[in-house]
């Protein structure tokens, strides 16, 4: 394949995944059944008594529970909620965690309730774990990267990797 054809190609694959990541975006919010977090700060109390799948900072550790803030697209708090039923093992404030599970509130303020969870998972147990997370995978990334590169060159001329060790003569024969 020439390089006029590669090029080409490349711009094809990439406005389709361009396209893609445009149309998922417009339609992810659409299609998702649980609340978001503006809708709860818009009118949670529509949401009582129903299964919800929440993601949260965690503000508080108890015995019994832990609680969260759930925060909508701007980063503002959407609802304060007491989650129940939880194995508060290794969380910690600053934490984040989701939630799945039944959404009560309390009384007239809807931005303050309970979730009686069915499952939690967490995400983040502490604010030093998600640092912890991007070293661990930049380190990954780095080490996948230089392991490649020990076996591989990239040929400019042809835009292409080639095994190191091979020559430019070699390659040009191969074709």
């Amino acid at each position: 394949m020439d390089r006029r054809r590669r090029l080409a190609l490349g711009i094809v694959l990439s406005l389709a995944l361009l396209g893609l990541c445009v149309h998922h975006g417009a339609a992810y919010d659409d299609a998702w059944p649980h609340p978001t977090g503006d809708q709860l700060a818009a009118d949670g109390s529509e949401y009582d008594g129903e299964g919800v799948l929440l993601f949260g900072d965690v503000r508080a550790v108890e015995e019994d529970g832990i609680s969260i803030h759930v925060t909508d697209d701007s980063g503002d708090v959407a609802a304060d909620l007491e989650v129940r039923g939880v194995d508060t093992t290794g969380i910690e404030p600053g934490g984040v965690v989701q939630v799945y599970g039944t959404l009560e509130f309390d009384g007239a303020d809807a931005r303050d309730g309970t979730v009686m969870a069915e499952k939690v998972v967490v995400v983040n147990a502490s604010p030093r774990a998600s640092v912890y997370k991007y070293a661990a995978s930049a380190l990954g990334g780095l080490f996948a990267a230089g392991f490649f590169l020990r076996h591989w060159r990239i040929d400019s001329r042809n835009l292409r990797f080639v095994p190191r060790g091979d020559t430019q003569s070699e390659v040009s024969e191969r074709g």
